[in-house]
């Protein structure tokens, strides 16, 4: 909470005035239920705990802050705090993102800081589960890659053509994060160098299309890993060791919202050529609108580009790949019931396949391959 009182102290030795100053409250609370215990379902690939035959009230549980703060009709300061439980289990706070913002009122937009990530077309309002239809958007797709911000500067033109749209939207940074291997009790200090990154968005009010590309520098650095590294072959260094190696994401999505139908579908690739293999998913959501509740369906899936199941001669290489399979598909069933403007519910049952040896990005001791049957409800808020 330190930060979010931080933030509330900048703002007011800012001497803004109410018309200056922009506070959003928003959270959801939740609770989801996994009946499989031999795997622990987790709303973030990176996350240690979650729900293995038991009710977690926190892997969907979010508080957050969104302030913005206007210098003039042109330059702002816009950050999000959030506050939830880590990878490690410990509820913390922290600043997901925060930017100096300028506008041109016209067909412009500047920003420098750290800034989102434009992988999907949920990134900017991903942890605000109000905005959003399902509970939680497809693991298939949006779990690729382990970080969803990063330090830079971002540059997007707006512009109308007869009654359609277009944004172009250009990104450059890098980033440096931890992503926790909880299955074998090691932890990857990261880093991702020349971070760029194209968006382009078209569409009117009913029809959108997106596609992205996004690339970087990634290094990841461990002592067990790297030990492990210095025993092989310069061959197989090449091969899986990743040290300043390229990496890729291409994306992209197709939305349509008329009338009462709503229909969403996402496609996203990911290219490392290391220990990390390569793969795509993808998912399709429609949903239907009556009054106040809207039902939806949706249908997810992710396969492996690479073989994940090697004969190097080291099995210590061998079960690093090994666990990099998570390949699954999944089914979901649920609704959304407006309550009014600050309140909703949702509910859902999701069933899940993984696929292969050591298949599904959730969390297993054994690895039976089994079925996963998945409940969750939250209530969403903003104020």
């Amino acid at each position: 909470m330190k930060i979010f009182l931080f933030i509330i102290l900048l703002l007011i030795n800012l001497q803004a005035n109410e018309s200056d100053l922009d506070l959003k409250f928003f959270g959801t609370l939740g609770a989801v239920y996994n009946d499989n215990k031999d795997y622990i379902y987790r709303t973030d690939p990176f996350e240690k705990d979650g729900s293995s035959n038991d009710l977690n009230y926190f892997s969907d549980s979010i508080l957050g802050l969104q302030t913005t703060y206007k210098f003039s009709d042109e330059l702002s300061l816009i950050a999000q705090g959030i506050l939830k439980q880590d990878y490690y289990t410990e509820k913390k706070a922290s600043i997901d993102w925060g930017y100096l913002k300028y506008d041109s009122n016209e067909n412009f937009i500047f920003k420098i800081g750290k800034i989102r990530a434009p992988y999907y077309r949920n990134s900017n309002n991903q942890n605000i589960g109000y905005s959003k239809l399902m509970i939680r958007e497809p693991i298939e797709v949006y779990g690729q890659f382990p970080f969803s911000s990063y330090g830079g500067i971002e540059f997007i033109y707006s512009n109308i053509i007869n009654k359609y749209f277009y944004t172009i939207q250009a990104n450059y940074g890098q980033t440096g994060f931890d992503s926790p291997m909880h299955s074998v009790n090691e932890v990857l200090d990261n880093e991702i160098k020349e971070i760029k990154g194209l968006n382009f968005t078209f569409g009117n009010d009913i029809i959108e299309a997106r596609a992205t590309y996004m690339q970087g520098l990634s290094t990841s650095d461990n002592k067990s890993i790297d030990a492990m590294f210095s025993t092989l072959s310069p061959d197989l260094v090449d091969k899986y060791a990743l040290k300043d190696k390229k990496s890729q994401y291409f994306g992209f999505g197709l939305f349509i919202d008329y009338r009462d139908f709503i229909f969403s579908s996402e496609y996203g690739k990911r290219k490392i050529n290391a220990f990390y293999a390569n793969l795509h998913g993808y998912y399709t959501t429609l949903g239907y609108r009556i009054f106040s509740l809207t039902p939806y369906i949706s249908y997810a899936k992710v396969k492996m580009d690479d073989e994940t199941s090697i004969n190097s001669g080291s099995i210590y290489l061998d079960e690093l790949v090994k666990i990099q399979n998570v390949s699954q598909s999944s089914n979901t069933i649920g609704f959304k019931y407006h309550i009014n403007q600050n309140l909703d519910f949702k509910f859902e049952y999701q069933r899940v396949k993984p696929t292969g040896e050591y298949g599904s990005f959730y969390l297993s001791e054994s690895y039976p391959n089994s079925t996963l049957n998945v409940y969750s409800f939250v209530i969403d808020f903003i104020f």
